[in-house]
């Protein structure tokens, strides 16, 4: 597997680039609720949802402007080798159809899921459209934390893409229930119901044009 390697070089290029491509792209970005307050004294994992190319680049923005620590990324290998530079900012690889790298992984994402870290997985596995009545929701994020021995907390969080009355679409955010992370391995159903929860509610609150605030306008 591809461990990250954070560069602080490569982070800082990075992050104000990643900034203006947002910016140039969308017209807004959304928040529909207040992000939880993070406990710092504990491991973080971010579950969001999966439908675009960009989404790797949302959760990025949002942690970087707010939760601000370690961010470790997972990726299909086959995806971080063709795009090597994410390793420098924090994104590590999985292979799914091979066994020894799917262990590999495991053990290292328990290794990272610290307070100074925050994990970001997406549950779904695979890019799927967007639609809150097929969300598909894989067991590997019971396998990727079921060694880990402190305690941690997960928090799902839904984008939509969505276009108004711009040119240029606008990204929609919602933050689901901050979970304790003992949810994944002792009741793995009620996490996928808060996921698939926050999903519908995202849809309805940015059909609604429901916000709270516009993070693009914040310093």
């Amino acid at each position: 597997m591809l461990k990250a390697q954070h560069n602080f070089l490569a982070q800082k290029i990075f992050y104000p680039y990643l900034e203006r491509l947002l910016k140039k792209n969308f017209s807004h970005f959304y928040f529909t609720n207040e992000l939880p307050q993070i406990d710092k004294n504990l491991g973080l994992i971010i579950t969001p949802n999966h439908f675009s190319w960009w989404d790797g680049f949302f959760i990025g923005y949002v942690e970087r402007k707010f939760i601000k620590r370690k961010i470790h990324i997972m990726m299909l290998e086959e995806q971080l080798r063709k795009y090597w530079f994410f390793q420098k900012v924090g994104a590590y690889s999985i292979n799914p159809n091979n066994s020894k790298s799917i262990i590999e992984t495991s053990n290292y994402t328990s290794q990272l899921i610290t307070n100074e870290n925050v994990v970001v997985i997406y549950p779904q596995g695979n890019i799927e459209p967007f639609d809150p009545e097929q969300i598909n929701i894989k067991k590997g994020l019971q396998l990727f934390t079921k060694k880990t021995k402190d305690n941690f907390m997960v928090l799902p969080v839904a984008f939509k893409i969505q276009f108004y009355e711009e040119k240029k679409p606008a990204i929609i955010t919602r933050f689901g229930n901050y979970l304790d992370g003992k949810i994944i391995n002792e009741n793995y159903e009620l996490y996928i119901n808060e996921f698939i929860k926050n999903v519908s509610l995202l849809n309805e609150l940015s059909n609604k044009k429901l916000f709270i605030k516009n993070i693009f306008e914040e310093n």
